[in-house]
């Protein structure tokens, strides 16, 4: 970006939502509500990750809130939502949401960043040499959560605010795998859609997508053949295929394989998945945080890392990220996944490492730190 371009950034991304800063700071005329939360999610269908979990802690315990959720598929008109954010206390936020980024706080109101992705991966924000860091995006909230001290650094970086501002909470989606009641109901839902894997042991394969964003996302299928890995395991187990929900290509299954390999890519939650699931294998998902909390082994299979790892980039080293194997060729795939194993000594650092608070009491913990 020019300099000229990136000294008038800012004003561009404030005149291109003028018209709903000018509403909010009519509604700063109303009293605000020290109780009232907003939780704005503008992308989604439906409140979901730590929203939908900070939400049910707080019902569930009878808690003194009162919580307004705005979604894509209930939108307010634009004076409306203005006078929501002006009256809540604390508005929340999982993802990048352009229009509380011109907001002019309120003395004592909180904007909280609850972001939906785990642990400290791919670059991203303004931790990417790419990102035009005279932007206003992020920089205006008062608080974000992480789920471990050691990335409190890179959040901060990445949203462009104090390290102050960031919060060691862990993940509050977590604390669901710390409910037995849960994760029972969770692996009877997913075995009764597919009874064929009782007994199995169960390999996920969940990779995510190359390309920009949703209109151009895709997995090189040359990267995976699931008759050729199917053939280099026992027949005592079974491979269920979750795609990033950007990838509407599937990956061929011969008709042979129907009682081995299952696509559960219209699952929502693949965290429920790893419930049933005996080794995950990925490359570059952040699923690996979750995973690591339920304690699975995983294989960190990536036969292009030079080419991603050049594209986007990482926080730490690539095989830091890894509570197994890290391969780049397909042949030692399914000998990796064989030989993978829990309590090992890598998935213990990286729980350290990464995810000591999410512990079962992240929501605990965010109601405690943050909304007070």
């Amino acid at each position: 970006m020019s300099k000229i371009k990136s000294f008038l950034y800012p004003a561009l991304q404030r005149a291109r939502y003028a018209g709903f800063a000018a509403e909010f700071e009519k509604a700063k005329k109303l009293p605000m509500n020290g109780k009232k939360i907003l939780m704005y999610s503008s992308s989604k269908g439906k409140l979901g990750g730590n929203l939908l979990a900070i939400k049910n802690y707080i019902e569930n315990n009878g808690l003194d809130y009162e919580i307004k959720a705005v979604t894509s598929v209930e939108p307010l008109p634009q004076s409306e939502l203005a006078a929501e954010m002006a009256q809540s206390k604390f508005i929340l936020v999982d993802d990048y949401e352009p229009l509380v980024y011109v907001l002019r706080l309120r003395p004592g109101q909180k904007l909280v960043q609850v972001w939906h992705a785990m642990g400290a991966f791919k670059r991203f924000g303004y931790g990417r040499a790419s990102a035009e860091k005279n932007s206003i995006t992020h920089k205006n909230y008062t608080d974000a959560i992480v789920s471990s001290p050691e990335i409190v650094p890179v959040y901060a970086e990445a949203f462009g605010i104090d390290e102050s501002r960031v919060k060691a909470t862990g993940a509050p989606r977590t604390d669901c795998f710390f409910d037995s009641a849960y994760v029972s109901s969770a692996k009877a839902r997913l075995y009764e859609k597919e009874p064929r894997l009782q007994g199995k042991k169960i390999c996920l394969f969940a990779p995510t997508f190359r390309g920009e964003n949703v209109h151009n996302a895709y997995y090189p299928a040359v990267f995976f053949n699931a008759e050729r890995f199917m053939g280099a395991l026992p027949a005592d187990w079974a491979l269920i295929i979750k795609m990033h929900p950007f990838i509407k290509e599937k990956i061929s299954v011969p008709a042979a394989l129907s009682e081995r390999v299952f696509d559960f890519s219209d699952e929502r939650e693949i965290n429920d998945i790893l419930f049933i699931t005996d080794v995950l294998v990925t490359d570059y998902s952040s699923v690996i945080f979750e995973n690591a909390v339920i304690g699975n082994p995983a294989v960190l299979y990536a036969p292009d890392l030079s080419e991603y790892d050049g594209g986007r980039g990482f926080y730490y080293d690539y095989s830091d990220y890894s509570c197994g194997e890290v391969v780049s060729d397909f042949e030692s795939l399914a000998p990796a996944v064989l030989r993978a194993k829990r309590g090992n000594e890598k998935l213990a650092a990286f729980r350290k490492r990464f995810v000591p608070l999410c512990d079962g009491k992240s929501c605990a913990r965010f109601v405690n730190e943050i909304l007070k």
